[in-house]
C-alpha cells in the first residue's frame, strides 16, 4: 500500500482488504496553481467574497436585459468602462485562464431569484445556450420537474450531449449572469446559459450581432437590417432579429460564393503571403476539406471569418463543392464535430484539415466507376462522384467536370477507388475511442497475397503490405498453445441489479461481461462459467442454492440469440437452455419459483412489449406467456407463497400477474403508469407482505385485506435518493441500500418498520447496488455489498467496510505489462490509473481527466498514462506517487510506447501527430525532443529494434512509418520492409495480414500482440472474439483457437514476458481478464 500524501496532493489506496475509510481517493493536483504573488489585487479589497461581488456586478447589456433603452453612445461608454476594469484570474475548475469582469458601476445587492411555485408535474419549456458562443441558436428542452429531471445535476446530464459542450454542462446561469442552483429557479419560457465552468461570459446569446464583413454583403431583408445597428441592440437575449431570413442567404450562396472560396495554387500562395490564411485570422482562413463519402476528394478553400451567415450555411457551402446535399456536418480528423464559428476560430485554430459529412438519410448513390489499388497504402483519387438524380428515375449519374474546372485545365484523374455503398466510418471522439464506429460500419476485409506483397481490402480501400526481402516461413495450422481463463478482475455493478450471491460453500457468485465468476476468498481461487456468448444481463439462484439461471443479451444483428441457461454451480455444467429463437433483444429479469422445489422459471425479455415467459425448466416447456409493459422493466419475481402470482416492477409500474387454470394471466396494477413513480427494488416479508423501494427513496409496505386486495400498509421516506437494494434477513430484519446517499439501513419488520441502525459505505465505492448476507441463516449481521462503482465490500452495520473486489467503473482502454515483475497497469474513463500484482490491487491513483492509454517504463520504475484532454501523467511505478504532468496537445493521447532502452517515449495523438519525449534520470524528467505531424488519428504505435523507425496505425487502417532521423514520414514503405519490430501491436502488417479473413460481414481486427517467444499471435476483433494464431500469420486460411467472453470489441491484448499469462480488456465491458497460456 502506497504512502499517503500531504493535503493538496492525492492519496494512493492499497490492495483488497484495506480500510477504505482511511484511504479516500483524491484527484491529482491541477497542472498549475496561481502563485501567491499573482493573486488578483482586488481579492483583499472590501465588498465581500468573489461570488458576492460578481453577483452585484452589472452586465454590459444591463439595459437590454431589463427592458430599458439607451443610446448607442451610452452603450459604447458602458462598454469602455467595463473593459477598463477587466481582470483575469485562474479558474477554480481547471488550469485554463478565465476572465472575470467587474464593472465600474454602483454596487448594490440584488436579490437572488426566488424559487417559483409550480405544480408537481407541470412541464417547463426552456432554451439553453452555450456559454461564450453567440452564434449558437439554442437548444429547446421540455421536461417535468421531479419526474423527468430530479435535480440540477440530472438536468445538466440530460442536456450535455445535446448542446455540444466539450466538457459537458456543469453550471446553469440566467441571461443576467446569475447562477441557478435548483430546478425550482427555472421559469417556463425563459432562456438560460449552460457552462462547463463557473465563469459566465457576457454575450448577446441568440442574437446575430456581428456586422457584415466585406465578403458577407447579402441582398434582401438581412442587408437592410445590417444597415441599422439600432435594430440589433433593442432585442432581448434569446430572440432572433425579426427581419432575419436564413433562406434569403442560403439561396444566394453557391460554391465559390463570398462565404467559401476554393483556393487555387496561385491564390493560395497569395493568401499565405498576405497572412490572411493563418489560423485564427480575422479576415479569412485557408483550410483543407475532405469529402467523408470519398476521401480521395479534397479541396483547399478560403473561409470568410467575417460573414454574418449562420454556421450551418457555411458548412452547406463547403458541401456544395462536393455536390453533397442534406444536413451536413463538419468534423476534425479525430472525429469531433465543429458546431459553431466560436469553436472554429478558437478551439480548432491550429487545425487545417476537416471532413464534411452528410447524414444517413441523404447518402449519395454508390458510383459505378473502376477501381485500382493505390500503392504504399495510399488513397486513390476519383474522377467522378455519383449522387441521386431525380430526373433520371432514381438512377446513378456520373459527375462531370464543371465549367470552372475546364477553364483551369483540370483533367479527370483516371485513378479511382471503390466507394462504399454505406458511409465510411467517421471518428467521433465523444465518450469512447474511435474504433467502435469503425466496426459497425466496416463493409469487407479480404486478403490476397502474391509472395512479394499482400493486398488487404478494409472498408472498401486496398492496403498494400510489402514482404521482407528474405523468404518468410510459416505454418498455417493452429498453434499448439491454448488459452484458459484464469482470473477475472472487477464486478459489474454500474448497470445491473441483484447481481451478488453466496453459495452454500461460502463462495461469492457474480458476473462480469459474459462470464459468471465464482470466487473462493479463502483459497484465493476463481472458477468460471463461460458458456455464454454475450453479456450476462441478469441472474437468479435456485432455492437450493446449487443451481443458477443466467440470461444473456442477443448478438448484434441476431435477435434470436438471447436465451436463459440453467447450470450447476459446483460442476459448471449446463443443464438446460431456454428461450432460443423465442426471446427478444435480451433478458431483463429471471427468477425461480419459491415453492414446489423451484420447478418454475420466469424471464422478461428486452423487446418493446417486455414479454413475460414462464417455463417448467426441467422439461423446457413453456408454461405461459404474456406481454407486460411498454416502459422499462427492472425486475420480476414469484410470490413466495403462491407460484401462480408474479410481480413485475419498473418505470411507472408495479403489477401483479395471476395465472388462472386456463393459462390466462390477469393483471392488477398497484402503481399506475400515470403516477410517475419508478419502482427500483422489491422484497417480501416472512408473512408474504410486499416491500418496494422507489427512485425517490420511499419505502412502501403492501399488505392484503380480507377480500384479497392489496393496500398500502405503511409508506415512509427511507433514503434521500433511489433505493437500489432490499434484502430480508432470517431474523425478520430488512436491509435497504441507497444510491447517492450510500446508506445501508436496517428496519425491524416486527416493530412496524422502525429504524434499528444505519451505516454508510465509503464515498469512493459509490452507491449501494446489491446486498447479500455473508452466511445466510446466521444472525451475525455480516454482509457483502456490491456498489455502483464496480466494487464488492464486506462488513456489517456495526463495523466499517473493507474492499474485497475492485474493478474499473467506466470504459477501459489502457493496458500495459511490466515485463520486469509481471505486474499490470490499466487506465480508463473512470480516471483511475491502477497497478495490479497477481490477483490483487496494489495501488490506484486518480488523474485529472479520463485516461485512454498507458505504458510502463522498460525498467518498471515509471508508468505513463495519456488522457483525453492531451495530458501525459507520469507516476512512480512502485508507489503511485506523481512524478510529472505534461500537456502534450489538445487532442486525446491514444497510444504510448517506450523504446526498448527506455530513453524515449513516443506519444501518438488523435490529431495524427507523434510527439517524442526524452526520459532522463530514470524517468523522472521528460523533455520534448521532437514532433512529427500527421493527419489521421493514431491507434497503435511500435518501435523498431534498431530504434530508427516507428510503426503506427491510423483510425482508417493505414500503416504509417516514421523516421526518427528525419522526424518525418517514410515516403517509400519498401525502405522499412526489412525492419524488425520490438513489439507488434498493429493489427495490420505483412506478418499478420492473415488475420483478415475476408467477407462483408467479417469483424474488424482491433488489437493484436506477439508472444514473448515470437511463436504465437493473439488478436481481438470488434465482435468480442479472441483468436490465438501461430506467428507469422500469412494466410487467411490459417488455423486458430477462438474464445468469446466480451460482447463488444476487445480494446487491448498483451502478453506477459516473465510468465505464461496473457491479459485482455474490453472497452465498454470495463473488464480485465487474465488468461493462462498452456
Amino acid at each position: 500500500m502506497g504512502p499517503s500524501q500531504e493535503k493538496g496532493e492525492y492519496e494512493v489506496s492499497g490492495p483488497q482488504g484495506t480500510d477504505l475509510y482511511q484511504n479516500r481517493q483524491v484527484a491529482l493536483p491541477p497542472l498549475s496553481h496561481t502563485p501567491a504573488s499573482e493573486a488578483p489585487s482586488h481579492a483583499s479589497q472590501g465588498g465581500g467574497s468573489l461570488r458576492q461581488r460578481r453577483s452585484r456586478a452589472k452586465s454590459v447589456l444591463y439595459p437590454y436585459i431589463h427592458g430599458q433603452t439607451r443610446g448607442a453612445a451610452g452603450v459604447q461608454a458602458a462598454s469602455r468602462g467595463s473593459s477598463a476594469t477587466a481582470m483575469s484570474a485562474k479558474s477554480k475548475d481547471d488550469s485554463r485562464i478565465q476572465y472575470e469582469y467587474e464593472l465600474n458601476v454602483e454596487e448594490q445587492e440584488e436579490p437572488r431569484p426566488k424559487a417559483m411555485t409550480q405544480d408537481r408535474w407541470r412541464a417547463l419549456k426552456v432554451r439553453f445556450f452555450r456559454n461564450g458562443d453567440r452564434y449558437y441558436p439554442g437548444y429547446e428542452y421540455v421536461f417535468k420537474p421531479g419526474r423527468d429531471v430530479v435535480n440540477m445535476e440530472a438536468l445538466c446530464d440530460k442536456i450535455s450531449d445535446r448542446i455540444g459542450l466539450i466538457n459537458g454542462a456543469r453550471y446553469i446561469f440566467g441571461l443576467d449572469g446569475r447562477r441557478r442552483y435548483r430546478i425550482e429557479e427555472l421559469e417556463d419560457g425563459e432562456s438560460y446559459v449552460a457552462s462547463s465552468d463557473r465563469k459566465f461570459v457576457t454575450l448577446p446569446y441568440g442574437l446575430l450581432s456581428k456586422k457584415p464583413g466585406r465578403w458577407g454583403a447579402t441582398n434582401g431583408s438581412s442587408s437592410q437590417a445590417n444597415q441599422d445597428p439600432e435594430a440589433l441592440t433593442n432585442l432581448a437575449y434569446g430572440r432572433q432579429r425579426p427581419d432575419w431570413n436564413p433562406t434569403n442567404v442560403s439561396d444566394s450562396v453557391r460554391a465559390g460564393s463570398p462565404l467559401v472560396r476554393e483556393v487555387t495554387k496561385k491564390s493560395s500562395a497569395e493568401s499565405n503571403k498576405s497572412g490572411n490564411s493563418k489560423p485564427g485570422s480575422r479576415e479569412g482562413r485557408t483550410i483543407k476539406v475532405i469529402n467523408n463519402l470519398d476521401h480521395s476528394q479534397e479541396r483547399t478553400v478560403l473561409v470568410n471569418m467575417k460573414t454574418i451567415n449562420l454556421w450551418e450555411e457555411v458548412v452547406k457551402d463547403l458541401g456544395r463543392m462536393f455536390r453533397l446535399t442534406g444536413h451536413l456536418h463538419l468534423f476534425t480528423t479525430w472525429g469531433q464535430e465543429v458546431k459553431s464559428f466560436s469553436q472554429f476560430k478558437n478551439d480548432f485554430a491550429n487545425v487545417d484539415t476537416f471532413y464534411v459529412s452528410v447524414n444517413d438519410t441523404n447518402l449519395p448513390v454508390r458510383p459505378t466507376h473502376p477501381s485500382h489499388p493505390a500503392s504504399n497504402g495510399g488513397s486513390a483519387t476519383s474522377s467522378a462522384v455519383a449522387r441521386p438524380d431525380a430526373s433520371a428515375g432514381g438512377g446513378d449519374r456520373r459527375r462531370s467536370l464543371s465549367e470552372e474546372d475546364e477553364k483551369r485545365g483540370v483533367r479527370p484523374d483516371k485513378r479511382s477507388s471503390r466507394m462504399n455503398s454505406r458511409r465510411p466510418p467517421l471518428r467521433r471522439y465523444t465518450s469512447e475511442p474511435t474504433l467502435k464506429e469503425a466496426v459497425e460500419e466496416s463493409d469487407e476485409a479480404e486478403e490476397v497475397s502474391d509472395g512479394r506483397v499482400a493486398i488487404v481490402t478494409i472498408k472498401g480501400q486496398r492496403r498494400t503490405l510489402y514482404a521482407p526481402r528474405n523468404p518468410v516461413a510459416y505454418v498455417p495450422a493452429p498453434p499448439r498453445a491454448r488459452l484458459t481463463l484464469d482470473w477475472v478482475y472487477g464486478y459489474r455493478g454500474s448497470d445491473t441489479r441483484k447481481n451478488l450471491w453466496v453459495l452454500p460453500s461460502g463462495e461469492l457468485l457474480y458476473y462480469v461481461a459474459a462470464v459468471a465468476v465464482i470466487l473462493d476468498r479463502e483459497d484465493d481461487v476463481q472458477r468460471h462459467y463461460t458458456e455464454h456468448t454475450e453479456d450476462i444481463q441478469c441472474m437468479a439462484l435456485h432455492p437450493s442454492r446449487d443451481l443458477v439461471a443466467s440470461g444473456q443479451r442477443a448478438s448484434r444483428g441476431r435477435r434470436a440469440t438471447a436465451h436463459v441457461r440453467v447450470w450447476h454451480a459446483r460442476s459448471l455444467t449446463t443443464m438446460h437452455v431456454l428461450g432460443r429463437k423465442e426471446l427478444g433483444a435480451g433478458i431483463l429479469a429471471v427468477a425461480f419459483s419459491c415453492r414446489n422445489n423451484g420447478d418454475f422459471l420466469l424471464a422478461v425479455d428486452a423487446d418493446k412489449e417486455h414479454l413475460l415467459s414462464v417455463w417448467t425448466w426441467n422439461n423446457e416447456k413453456v408454461f405461459g406467456k404474456v406481454a407486460t409493459h411498454q416502459d422499462h422493466v427492472y425486475g420480476a419475481a414469484f410470490h413466495p407463497l403462491d407460484n401462480n402470482l408474479i410481480i413485475t416492477y419498473g418505470k411507472g409500474l408495479l403489477s401483479l400477474w395471476a395465472r388462472r387454470k386456463d393459462g390466462i394471466f390477469t393483471r392488477s396494477d398497484l402503481v399506475q403508469e400515470s403516477s410517475g413513480r419508478t419502482i427500483t427494488a422489491l422484497e417480501f416479508t416472512q408473512d408474504g407482505d410486499l416491500i418496494t423501494g422507489d427512485l425517490e427513496g420511499v419505502m412502501t409496505v403492501w399488505s392484503v385485506d380480507e377480500d384479497g386486495e392489496y393496500y398500502v400498509k405503511k409508506e415512509f421516506q427511507a433514503h434521500s435518493s433511489a433505493i437500489n437494494a432490499l434484502k430480508m434477513l432470517s431474523e425478520g430484519t430488512v436491509l435497504s441500500g441507497g444510491d447517492r446517499d450510500r446508506k445501508i439501513i436496517a428496519w425491524d419488520c416486527d416493530e412496524d418498520f422502525e429504524k434499528i441502525t444505519e451505516t454508510r459505505v465509503p464515498e469512493q465505492a459509490g452507491g449501494v447496488r446489491s446486498i447479500y448476507p455473508q452466511r445466510p441463516g446466521h444472525n451475525d449481521g455480516n454482509v457483502y455489498v456490491g456498489t455502483t462503482r464496480n466494487m464488492i465490500l464486506e462488513g456489517s452495520l456495526q463495523r466499517r467496510f473493507n474492499q474485497v473486489v475492485f474493478g474499473h467503473s467506466k470504459q477501459l482502454w489502457g493496458l500495459s505489462i511490466n515485463h520486469m515483475d509481471s505486474s499490470v497497469a490499466t487506465a480508463g474513463y473512470d480516471k483511475h490509473i491502477v497497478k495490479w500484482r497477481d490477483t490483487q490491487l496494489e495501488w490506484r491513483v486518480q488523474a485529472q481527466s479520463e485516461c485512454v492509454s498507458v505504458a510502463v517504463h522498460p525498467q518498471g520504475t515509471r508508468i505513463a498514462a495519456g488522457t483525453i484532454d492531451g495530458h501525459l501523467v507520469v507516476v512512480n511505478g512502485q508507489t503511485g506517487q506523481r512524478v510529472t504532468t505534461l500537456r502534450v496537445c489538445g487532442s486525446p493521447l491514444s497510444c504510448l510506447a517506450y523504446n526498448p532502452g527506455g530513453e524515449l517515449l513516443a506519444v501518438g495523438s488523435q490529431n495524427g501527430s507523434v510527439y517524442l519525449y526524452r526520459s532522463t534520470k530514470d524517468g523522472y524528467v521528460y523533455t520534448r525532443s521532437g514532433k512529427m505531424a500527421g493527419g489521421q488519428p493514431l491507434s497503435t504505435i511500435d518501435w523498431s529494434t534498431s530504434g530508427r523507425y516507428l510503426q503506427t496505425l491510423t483510425a482508417d487502417y493505414d500503416v504509417v512509418y516514421w523516421s526518427l532521423v528525419d522526424l518525418a514520414k517514410v515516403k517509400n514503405h519498401q525502405d522499412v520492409r526489412n525492419e524488425t519490430w520490438a513489439t507488434h501491436t498493429s493489427p495490420l502488417g505483412f506478418m499478420v495480414h492473415g488475420i483478415w479473413s475476408g467477407g462483408r460481414d467479417a469483424p474488424v481486427q482491433v488489437t493484436v500482440d506477439r508472444g514473448p517467444r515470437g511463436d504465437v499471435l493473439v488478436a481481438g476483433d470488434t465482435d468480442g472474439f479472441i483468436r490465438l494464431y501461430r506467428y507469422p500469420v500469412l494466410s487467411a486460411s490459417s488455423g486458430y483457437h477462438e474464445y468469446k467472453v466480451y460482447t463488444s470489441y476487445v480494446s487491448a491484448l498483451r502478453f506477459s514476458h516473465t510468465d505464461n499469462y496473457m491479459y485482455s480488456i474490453g472497452g465498454t465491458d470495463a473488464a480485465l481478464m487474465r488468461w493462462r497460456v498452456t
